[in-house]
């Protein structure tokens, strides 16, 4: 099995994420969460510092709310679910689209989670996973590259998500009077997670090898779970192409006139 190459078998990482947590207040804290491997690690190194809620968006009956609901359970830690309708759809697109200037359906489709709980939340404070993917060769379409290619991959898409992806959700945080906190883009973490060779990314578990090996010896069956990303595991792109069919649109024209 590959894993993180150091002298004692992966703490360097796990010694990161836990100093990324003493950001935390020690109060409420919020975690959006999937029930997935990157938000399931969180939820189980973070229970120490704060006292979590688990909270997961998606329409009713989708992957990340029966997930979410698994996950929660085997953590032992209070989880609601925040139900997605198309009414509230069409509203945190329109949001999305005339307040912070979002026109790409695919990357709407992603945030729509993190709007939705921003502006349902009590808690000042979001954990997010944010991060994970870019680090530690989440993606699908990093599976046929080859280890070169994998860590060119990596750090250009790292680079994009710190100047554009990541000021974006603060900024959909902030306005919406939440904290954002993305434990896996604390520096310690990123440079952690950048000095482990792209080949190691990659090993027996699948994809995300360091997170799933700490996740593993957690014992956590997200482990071994594949990754669903939050605009489908959330239903919210299917939902999206199905209302822009049903005026006979593409989903990327229906989400420029959508009203809320």
């Amino acid at each position: 099995m590959a894993i993180l190459k150091d002298e004692t078998n992966g703490t360097g990482l796990l010694k990161a994420l836990n100093d990324s947590f003493r950001d935390l207040s020690g109060g409420r804290t919020a975690v959006l969460f999937s029930g997935g491997l990157d938000s399931s690690l969180l939820a189980a190194l973070a229970r120490p510092f704060s006292d979590l809620r688990l909270y997961t968006v998606g329409y009713p009956g989708s992957h990340d709310i029966e997930a979410g609901s698994s996950g929660a359970r085997e953590l032992g830690l209070p989880w609601e679910p925040i139900f997605l309708d198309d009414d509230a759809l069409r509203s945190a697109v329109s949001c999305l689209r005339d307040r912070f200037g979002m026109n790409d359906p695919v990357s709407t489709s992603f945030e729509v989670p993190l709007y939705i709980a921003c502006t349902s939340i009590a808690e000042a404070v979001l954990l997010s996973g944010q991060g994970a993917d870019e680090l530690f060769g989440g993606y699908a379409r990093y599976s046929p590259l080859s280890i070169s290619e994998l860590g060119e991959a990596r750090e250009k898409d790292l680079r994009r998500l710190l100047s554009e992806g990541l000021p974006r959700e603060e900024t959909i945080a902030r306005d919406m009077g939440k904290k954002l906190s993305c434990p896996y883009l604390h520096p310690g973490v990123v440079e952690v997670a950048l000095s482990i060779p792209p080949g190691e990314l990659i090993g027996e578990l699948g994809n995300k090898q360091p997170l799933r090996s700490l996740a593993l010896g957690l014992g956590l069956s997200s482990a071994r779970a594949p990754k669903k990303a939050a605009q489908y595991g959330s239903g919210t792109m299917k939902a999206m192409k199905r209302l822009a069919a049903e005026r006979g649109m593409r989903v990327g024209t229906w989400a420029m006139e959508v009203k809320g």
